[in-house]
């Protein structure tokens, strides 16, 4: 009998690394990552195949996906995917997201699973729960059935959220805590998130649509700090401080714990939010037997109690060595639309304007025959960039340009440097992206001189076309 085949996007994080070895048993498991040093690394399990593939790039994820029948995303913006990135993160995970669901709707995938968080009571929604939520909105807009398992915490080996935790109590004696503290969520173990997403992988018919997941714990962070205390064989005092801004609460936990203010920054916001989840078939199968935070959080840890450490770590420094080396930018900007307009409009207005108000005098445009385009400087007539319009990858939606030429760009670096206009969510936001470009100027000349400038020409376009969608 043939194993199905499922694609793994986000494979080498904590729940991915646990997931291909869970499915590997009866699944043909392609483990998908941005990481050229970790895909390079013998798999743990036999019947699993690593795979580069690079998820800001479309033809990448058409290729990762193909002959797959099942997917599971898990991928994230979290890790650096180039030296220098000018994009909020949420904005590139919608980008990372509308390639894939893309992609999985040409491949025939049946049914994509995707890992979110819990969504809280009341009608305001934290920057990280709202971005997993557009992602979730996003993966489900090409067609491809989608099941959407809405977690709590997740608590397992190598989680940067409990690793937070751990160091949080390890290292001080006494802990302050802001009065958001005491909001109260549903911890749920890696191993019972693996359970769920098992029981729902491959029957999209049954599962389809999003499903709240929790432990049997319904606990405050306080409480959580309290019982991480216990396990650790610590003693330590909590106090309260209710007024404590939220931002100096999250640049504390950074100087305390070391971790990267990508975690620190959304897991302080998401603070003063209860979470109420609603009951569902697969969380009643799942709760079955279900593993409380002591436990789970004690199977973290090693014989020492230190925290087991990420799957990503072994890799993490060369990964580093190898984006400085080859020193590509990446640059995405959300932008609303105009009612009626696509990718397409968006192009040629930001050409035509860049001329004729963005930055004018400075810069003359031309557009060619085949719709591609060359960006000189007025005065000496000096040509900048060519970019050359690939028809073949462009649609109403999508608008891909390849960086060709001109003075500002190496010809000699890895990977396609492209400039793509990509709209998603029913065309609701074009998202104006630079991809794998690589500055001719010397790193720290750019770094402080056209980087700057031109985030600043994205930012007066943002601007100039939220005035005409009003």
């Amino acid at each position: 009998m043939t194993r199905p085949r499922v694609a793994i996007a986000g494979a080498d994080g904590f729940i991915g690394s646990a997931l291909c070895a869970a499915l590997a048993q009866d699944h043909r498991v392609f483990a998908l990552t941005r990481s050229p040093t970790w895909a390079r690394m013998p798999p743990d399990r036999a019947g699993v195949v690593r795979r580069v593939c690079d998820l800001f790039s479309l033809d990448a994820v058409r290729t990762g996906l193909d002959g797959i029948d099942y997917a599971v995303y898990l991928a994230h913006s979290q890790a650096p995917s180039s030296r220098l990135t000018q994009a909020r993160p949420a904005d590139m995970d919608l980008v990372m997201a509308d390639n894939f669901a893309q992609a999985a709707a040409e491949s025939g995938v049946k049914q994509i699973v995707f890992v979110g968080g819990l969504i809280p009571e009341g009608f305001h929604i934290s920057p990280l729960l709202w971005s997993r939520r557009e992602v979730e909105m996003v993966l489900a807009s090409r067609g491809t059935p989608v099941t959407a398992l809405r977690a709590g915490l997740v608590v397992g080996a190598g989680g940067s959220a409990v690793g937070f935790l751990v160091d949080l109590v390890r290292r001080l004696p006494l802990i302050p805590l802001p009065g958001a503290a005491q909001s109260v969520t549903r911890p749920i173990a890696l191993a019972d998130l693996i359970r769920a997403i098992r029981q729902c992988l491959g029957r999209p018919e049954i599962y389809r649509g999003s499903f709240d997941l929790g432990g049997p714990d319904c606990l405050s962070y306080e409480q959580m700090a309290r019982e991480t205390a216990a396990i650790l064989g610590l003693r330590r005092v909590i106090i309260r401080i209710p007024f404590i801004p939220l931002g100096l609460a999250a640049w504390a936990a950074r100087l305390v714990s070391g971790a990267p203010a990508s975690l620190i920054g959304p897991v302080i916001e998401s603070l003063p939010q209860d979470t109420r989840m609603r009951d569902n078939p697969l969380q009643q199968i799942v709760g079955v037997a279900s593993i409380p935070f002591c436990q789970a959080l004690a199977a973290a840890l090693d014989a020492r109690r230190r925290r087991l450490p990420s799957p990503r770590q072994p890799t993490r420094r060369r990964d580093r060595i190898l984006l400085r080396r080859a020193s590509l930018v990446r640059s995405i900007q959300r932008i609303i639309l105009p009612p009626g307009q696509d990718a397409a409009w968006v192009a040629g207005n930001y050409f035509r304007w860049l001329e004729r108000g963005g930055v004018w005098p400075l810069i003359c445009s031309h557009c060619d025959q085949d719709g591609s385009w060359t960006l000189c400087l007025r005065w000496p007539r000096l040509r900048l960039l060519t970019l050359r319009h690939a028809a073949a990858q462009s649609s109403r939606q999508r608008q891909v340009y390849r960086v060709g030429g001109g003075l500002l760009c190496r010809t000699d670096a890895p990977g396609q440097a492209r400039f793509e206009f990509q709209t998603l969510l029913g065309d609701r936001y074009t998202m104006a992206a630079i991809h794998d470009y690589a500055p001719a100027l010397p790193w720290y000349l750019y770094r402080w001189t056209q980087a700057p400038f031109h985030r600043w020409v994205m930012r007066r376009y943002q601007r100039h076309l939220a005035r005409l969608a009003r």
